[in-house]
């Protein structure tokens, strides 16, 4: 075989963390020296998987969960360390505080709107997810594997989604379709963590945060905009797939509100 000749390909096994190898050796290649190679490419891929999906690995193997914090764990083995939180919403009641530590010990972050593994949002992981997503669902040739990984490894924060790309491919490299855009999960919870202050904010009780409105509803702020890369007719659907709703209201009594608030 010619040095840098590929040895074998993958294809989809039984689970998505444990694809087969299939070795594309000639027939020269028989008994002991085929077993030697055979072993050795399994070994090399093994050590991939377990190395950049460690926090995946460690989910499927956490003999110590038990529960419901077990059934999360299998969930998010099943979804490559990705759920929307409203889809486990009922889980998530019922999580006791021990589950939700264990959980957070395997890497795993409970946030506003996602239960997810922040580690995993990451070129080499999200590539490894990817490829085995693609093997066990004949991704390789659809429009877009590999794509929205590049767009991750480039620092994109959200992207325009592309209508042509199977929508899977966003949610592998950690990215949320919302509207047009596809916005990281990690940059929606850090929206979250600026939307909570100016929500949980009431009136008479000190200042009010950046925007804040009336104890009930809030402002889009131009923060909220920057970190998503956002425009405000973007910023309306992205909220409205996250489960807010949008009410126009003039600016001038918008204004009143605010500086009869801040004056008070």
């Amino acid at each position: 075989v010619p040095i840098g000749a590929p040895i074998g390909t993958l294809v989809g096994g039984d689970e998505a963390l444990k694809p087969r190898l299939v070795l594309l050796a000639d027939e020269q290649l028989t008994g002991p020296a085929r077993d030697k190679v055979a072993s050795r490419a399994e070994r090399f891929v093994n050590f991939q998987i377990e190395s950049l999906l460690k926090p995946l690995v460690d989910l499927k193997n956490a003999d110590q969960l038990t529960g419901i914090a077990r059934g999360i764990a299998f969930q998010l083995v099943e979804h490559f360390g990705l759920i929307n939180r409203r889809d486990i919403a009922e889980e998530m009641k019922s999580l006791d505080q021990e589950g939700r530590a264990a959980l957070r010990r395997l890497g795993v972050r409970f946030g506003a709107y996602h239960v997810f593994v922040p580690a995993l949002i990451k070129p080499a992981p999200a590539g490894l997810v990817t490829l085995l997503w693609a093997l066990k669902n004949d991704g390789k040739d659809k429009p877009g594997f590999g794509d929205v990984v590049h767009a991750l490894a480039s620092g994109r924060t959200s992207v325009v989604i592309d209508p042509a790309f199977d929508k899977t491919f966003y949610k592998l490299a950690g990215y949320r379709n919302l509207g047009r855009r596809a916005v990281r999960v990690d940059i929606l919870e850090r929206l979250a963590d600026l939307i909570r202050p100016a929500t949980n904010w009431k009136p008479g009780l000190g200042q009010r945060p950046d925007g804040a409105y009336d104890g009930h509803a809030f402002m889009v702020t131009p923060p909220m905009m920057s970190i998503l890369g956002a425009t405000a007719d973007d910023m309306e659907e992205i909220l409205k797939g996250l489960g807010y709703r949008s009410e126009a209201k003039p600016a001038a009594e918008v204004k009143a509100k605010l500086d009869a608030q801040d004056n008070a």
